[in-house]
């Protein structure tokens, strides 16, 4: 009896101070990817004050991603796990870049990871059917999706404010066929680009999103590099933050998606 009491209050005691725990361990990684988000602003800023610019989010003539282009100031290679997001990687998220096309250098890649830049602003990826005199809106607001679009550093008006990495929100793979075959099941798929829509990648409406990975919200660094928690109830809201998407610092309404196309809608 004495035995079988002792295990009960063992037992309450762990379902006790198991939240704790798990808040814990989810603080710890908030703070880890904090750190890695600081690496990221460091090199960025190295990148920007040698060359006056910033570096566009891909390049599809030499397949380099923003973050390749601050390997020679973060050594650090990003398909290296310590240079992810600690919670992402904890949910098998995945950091690949995979040709689709090997014969044409021009005609599509795919990167997954756990951060994503800001290359075009408010427009983001823009959305399904997006209409045309919206998408020749790319290019005018964000850091530059591709190399003729980068912002020069002068255009950023309020680094302190402007978004610049944030975590990546994240489709999730099922047990079924992959978009790609290089996608394991169960495995989360962090977009490399910042898109404040519906759908984090347009380009699949099947695949579910991760909830955020920081207590409902997402790490953001900032141009001027500080690094701060921001609430998917505002991050996504435009009415808030569109302001905070674009190098000029104006919410430009002109290249808002429909309602029924925002992520948060009230």
């Amino acid at each position: 009896m004495e035995l079988l009491v002792v295990i009960a209050i063992v037992s309450i005691l762990a379902a006790l101070l198991f939240p704790s725990l798990s808040r814990a361990k989810a603080q710890a990684r908030c703070v880890a990817c904090k750190n890695s988000l600081r690496q990221t602003g460091l090199a960025l800023g190295m990148y920007v004050s040698d060359s006056g610019r910033y570096p566009p989010a891909r390049d599809w003539e030499t397949r380099l991603g923003w973050m390749e282009q601050l390997y020679p100031y973060y050594p650090l290679n990003w398909t290296n796990r310590a240079w992810h997001c600690p919670t992402y990687i904890a949910n098998n998220g995945m950091a690949v870049f995979w040709a689709t096309n090997t014969g044409e250098p021009t005609s599509g890649a795919i990167w997954w990871t756990s951060y994503a830049y800001n290359g075009n602003g408010i427009l983001g990826n823009a959305w399904p059917d997006a209409p045309e005199a919206v998408q020749l809106l790319r290019g005018k607001f964000g850091l530059g999706g591709r190399p003729r679009w980068v912002a020069r550093e002068p255009e950023v008006t309020h680094p302190s404010q402007m978004y610049a990495v944030a975590d990546a929100r994240s489709p999730l793979r099922d047990s079924g066929p992959g978009w790609f075959p290089i996608e394991p099941p169960r495995a989360t798929l962090g977009v490399p680009h910042m898109n404040p829509w519906l759908k984090p990648w347009p380009w699949n409406q099947q695949l579910k999103e991760a909830t955020p990975p920081h207590e409902q919200g997402y790490n953001m660094l900032f141009c001027d590099g500080h690094v701060a928690l921001v609430k998917r109830s505002d991050y996504l809201f435009p009415p808030r933050t569109a302001h905070h998407w674009n190098r000029d610092n104006q919410p430009h309404e002109e290249a808002w998606a429909p309602r029924s196309q925002w992520a948060v809608p009230q």
